[in-house]
């Protein structure tokens, strides 16, 4: 019995150790603990007295409860259409969706090379989406274009690209469009390694040369989500 129970406690010790060398050495964990570390610095800078949630659906519940205008629903990065979905229910409006459907038009960061979030088969939205297939350049542009006079403004924005790329291209058509009141949710805007180069970058770029100001609406303190309210 007793030489079970050691054998027992050796593999218990081994598999600790185990792990702890793999901690200590793991590159992955180790970037997004850095990238935790300056995502929390950039809380207590900014966002201190921003009330925080846990979870994605609560970041949409909070910003939707803050949209005012009567605008534009636009959502950006669809894949499986399950954030699309949540949207379009919560209010009696229409949300248009686009995406290429094809993934990531260029890697984006370690783990996420070109091609990833592509799918095969278009997901099923309710009838009070509307999906635009193809690169933001491609779509934008002419859906903006078809709009009647006078501009409508952006109400909702559910920003989902990850690549700065990509988000730079939404804010630079929509410019116009987005004023007092528009109501943002970012998808990747901080803790992942790399994250002051990607949507926050973009967003932080367009409020400074509009002259916009903006408040944060709320955050997700578990993952990347942000909500802000142009002023």
């Amino acid at each position: 019995m007793a030489g079970w129970i050691d054998r027992l406690r050796a593999r218990r010790k081994a598999r600790a150790l185990t792990l702890y060398r793999s901690a200590i050495s793991d590159i992955d964990l180790a970037l997004q603990q850095e990238a935790t570390r300056s995502t929390a610095a950039y809380v207590r800078k900014h966002m201190y007295t921003v009330q925080s949630v846990s979870r994605w659906r609560a970041v949409h519940d909070v910003a939707i409860e803050q949209v005012r205008l009567d605008g534009l629903v636009l959502e950006f990065g669809v894949y499986k259409a399950r954030t699309t979905r949540y949207i379009a229910e919560q209010r009696d409006w229409h949300l248009h969706g686009f995406d290429s459907f094809d993934g990531l038009p260029e890697p984006w960061r370690d783990g996420f090379p070109e091609a990833k979030f592509s799918r095969a088969a278009m997901p099923e939205v309710p009838e009070n989406v509307t999906l635009h297939v193809g690169l933001f350049e491609d779509t934008l542009p002419g859906f903006l274009a078809a709009l009647p006079d006078p501009p409508q403004p952006v109400a909702y924005l559910h920003v989902d690209s990850d690549l700065y790329s990509s988000a730079r291209t939404i804010f630079d058509n929509l410019a116009d469009r987005i004023v007092s009141g528009t109501v943002i949710v970012f998808d990747e805007y901080f803790n992942y390694s790399g994250w002051e180069e990607g949507e926050f970058k973009a967003f932080q770029e367009f409020v400074a040369a509009r002259g916009l100001g903006y408040e944060y609406l709320t955050y997700n303190h578990e993952h990347q989500q942000v909500a802000v309210r142009i002023a």
